[in-house]
C-alpha cells in the first residue's frame, strides 16, 4: 500500500511538472502575489485556525500549488472535537480558471490519503470564489468539496465590508454515508489586509445515529500576508 500511494504521487507530480514545461510560452506573464489568509475564530465553546495557500511558482502562469491548513480545538479538550486538516496539492491551470489538481492531505480523525481533483477560482478587486472538489485515493475514498466565497465592497478609502461563506462535505463512498461537513460565516469590516468581525460555524461529523454536531457563535479576526 505505502509503495502504490508513493508512485501514484510520484507519478502525478513528474506528470504536471512535464506538462507545463512544454506549455510554457516565451514571454510569460508577471503575476501579482496572491495573498495569504490567515484567521482566527473565538466561539462559545471553542476555536478554529485556518490559513490557505493559493499560489503560482516563481516563472509560470499555469503552475502553482493549493494549500490550506486548519485546526479546532474544544475548551474542554473534548477529544472528538479536536480536529487538524492540512492540504498539499499541486495545482495546475487548464482553462479559465478551472485547475486539475493532486497530492495528499493530512486529517487528525482519517491519516493520510493521496487526492485528485478539479478546481475552479475566481478572483476579482472585491470579490473571490473557489471551489476544489475531488477523491481521496485510498482508504473509503471519500468524495469531498470544498468551497469559499467573499465579497468586500468598498465603504470609504481603505475600509471595505467584509462577508465570507465557507463550506466543506465529505462523503464515505464505501458506505454511501456523510462522513464530515461544516459551513462557516463571516460578517464583519476590512481596514487595508485586516478584518474583523461576527462568525457562525456549523460543525457536524459522522451519519445516522452516530452523528454529531457542533454549533457555535463568536468572533474572528484574519489578515493577508
Amino acid at each position: 500500500m505505502r509503495r502504490d500511494v508513493f508512485i501514484l504521487l510520484s507519478v502525478a507530480f513528474f506528470a504536471i511538472l512535464t506538462i507545463d514545461a512544454f506549455s510554457q510560452e516565451e514571454n510569460i506573464k508577471e503575476h501579482r502575489p496572491a495573498p495569504i489568509p490567515i484567521e482566527l475564530f473565538a466561539g462559545t465553546n471553542g476555536w478554529t485556525y485556518q490559513m490557505v495557500v493559493d499560489k503560482k511558482f516563481s516563472g509560470t502562469n499555469k503552475l502553482g500549488i493549493f494549500g490550506l491548513s486548519y485546526l479546532r480545538a474544544n475548551y474542554d479538550n473534548d477529544a472528538y472535537l479536536q480536529e487538524s486538516l492540512n492540504l498539499a496539492l499541486l495545482k495546475y491551470d487548464i482553462y479559465k480558471g478551472f485547475s486539475v489538481l493532486s497530492g495528499a492531505l493530512y486529517s487528525s480523525h482519517w491519516g493520510f490519503r493521496p487526492y485528485a481533483g478539479l478546481q475552479y477560482a475566481y478572483h476579482s478587486r472585491s470579490f473571490m470564489a473557489l471551489v476544489n472538489s475531488g477523491f481521496h485515493l485510498t482508504g473509503p475514498r471519500n468524495f469531498e468539496t470544498i468551497a469559499m466565497a467573499e465579497y468586500r465592497p468598498q465603504i470609504r478609502g481603505n475600509w471595505s465590508l467584509y462577508t465570507r461563506v465557507q463550506g466543506m462535505y465529505s462523503q464515505n463512498t464505501k458506505i454511501g454515508e456523510h462522513d464530515r461537513s461544516y459551513i462557516y460565516g463571516r460578517l464583519g469590516v476590512s481596514y487595508k489586509s485586516y478584518s474583523a468581525g461576527c462568525a457562525i460555524n456549523f460543525d457536524r461529523y459522522g451519519f445516522g445515529a452516530m452523528m454529531i454536531e457542533d454549533h457555535q457563535l463568536g468572533m474572528f479576526i484574519s489578515a493577508l500576508l
